[in-house]
């Protein structure tokens, strides 16, 4: 694979989550989309717990400069944070951040997640885990029944070159597009469901918490 070199899988590593919640949250009125009620908890704290549902570990966060809101608000949860280099924003600067953050710990590949999703169900992610698990490594799209979105799946020796290949990319371009362009193998994974809403607003917010009730 292009860019990429082979690693010796560990077979007792289990599958990282990364969480991206790094955003200003500029559409949504009244304060942080992700600390906005949600059911009785917060955005985040419902997309962090649907992660740790569904046996991602670790769980990276990657927050803001500053981001003690978000800390505040998974308090108690195993997860740990990092942060993107100051002056640098953008969500493949937070992919990379969260990357780094994995260190040297062992993982078979992560699921990137999006920290303004609180639809996303933790049977979403088990069946992206389920095709991962499955065959040779690639990386995996979920494609739901509306568009494609997350969890994407980067399997671990395409998730340790992120940070490489990222590098001839601008911050706000799509981790998607990285992989596409890079000639790496990936493919969609088909989920029956409709996509979880991406809180930008109040409007977004309200249609999530009503998709919920009926579901």
């Amino acid at each position: 694979m292009t860019g990429v070199k082979p690693v010796s899988p560990d077979l007792n590593a289990g599958v990282a989550g990364l969480i991206l919640a790094a955003g200003r949250s500029s559409r949504m009125s009244g304060g942080s989309k992700l600390l906005a009620d949600f059911r009785g908890t917060t955005v985040i704290r419902e997309v962090v717990s649907t992660a740790l549902a569904a046996d991602l570990d670790p769980v990276v966060v990657v927050v803001r400069q500053g981001g003690a809101g978000v800390r505040a608000a998974l308090d108690g949860l195993p997860v740990r944070f990092t942060v993107p280099p100051p002056a640098r924003e953008g969500r493949l600067v937070s992919v990379v951040a969260g990357v780094m953050a994995l260190g040297d710990r062992a993982v078979t590949g992560a699921m990137v997640l999006l920290g303004d999703e609180p639809g996303l169900d933790s049977d979403h992610i088990r069946a992206v885990r389920e095709v991962a698990e499955s065959g040779s490594p690639v990386s995996l799209r979920a494609k739901f029944r509306d568009r494609p979105g997350h969890p994407v799946y980067l399997p671990d020796e395409v998730l340790r070159a992120i940070p490489d290949l990222c590098v001839d990319h601008g911050p706000d371009a799509g981790l998607w597009d990285v992989i596409a362009r890079s000639g790496l193998p990936h493919r969609g994974v088909p989920i029956e469901a409709l996509s979880p809403i991406d809180i930008d607003t109040r409007d977004d917010l309200s249609r999530a918490v009503a998709r919920g009730a009926r579901a």
